[in-house]
């Protein structure tokens, strides 16, 4: 019988990418262009964890299907904060960007971290460039006319910077919580996974708020 560790981060936690789908669908026609970027990313996630529990499941490493999966992720966040974006010196700048980052994704793991091996130079740089658009969205976010809590991308927006934010320390340190931690102190590198599986559900939960506050003009 599977632990709780793994019912929770291997099967509630990926299944609870379904909230937010469905208040998508439920919600698609009134979605802006920028939140329909996200509701493909959430189908790209999706189909990326059900690819990589089958890889599992079969004793295959999946770690390859993470290097195209932070790749395509960016590319989705890029994609959307140049919608969300008003400078046009920032749109420029994630133009560049999302050339950029695969171009240093294919390098490294051609040379420094192959394709069997977690992205730990990558996938921190991914959370900073992601982290960034964040935060320049809230700067520009002071529109007193409208309140907050009813706008959807501020929803959407917090969970990208809460799980983020809060995901960087894991991708930075991934390799040594497995190689290492995980044969001396079992519990630490469970926790560690934990948290970052309660990050993604936290980040689905807003998106589903988020979706949800969208309605018919």
């Amino acid at each position: 019988m599977p632990s709780a560790y793994l019912i929770y981060t291997g099967i509630i936690v990926p299944l609870s990418v379904l909230l937010p789908l469905g208040a998508g669908i439920t919600r698609y026609p009134s979605l802006s262009k920028a939140l329909r970027i996200i509701y493909f990313y959430l189908w790209l996630d999706g189909l990326v964890n059900l690819v990589a529990i089958a890889l599992a499941d079969f004793h295959i490493n999946n770690l390859p299907v993470l290097h195209i999966f932070t790749i395509l992720e960016w590319w989705c966040m890029a994609y959307f904060y140049r919608q969300v974006l008003h400078r046009v010196r920032a749109k420029r700048m994630l133009i560049y960007l999302m050339i950029i980052f695969p171009l240093l994704c294919i390098i490294n793991f051609t040379w420094f971290q192959s394709l069997l091996h977690f992205n730990t130079y990558t996938r921190p740089l991914e959370a900073l460039l992601v982290m960034a658009c964040s935060l320049a969205y809230f700067a520009q976010t002071n529109d007193a006319s409208t309140a907050w809590v009813q706008s959807a991308l501020n929803w959407v927006n917090t969970g990208i910077l809460l799980y983020f934010s809060g995901a960087i320390f894991i991708f930075s340190f991934s390799n040594f919580t497995i190689t290492h931690m995980s044969r001396k102190v079992v519990s630490m590198n469970v926790l560690i996974w934990d948290i970052h599986a309660s990050l993604l559900l936290a980040m689905y939960l807003l998106f589903t708020i988020g979706f949800l506050k969208c309605r018919q003009p």
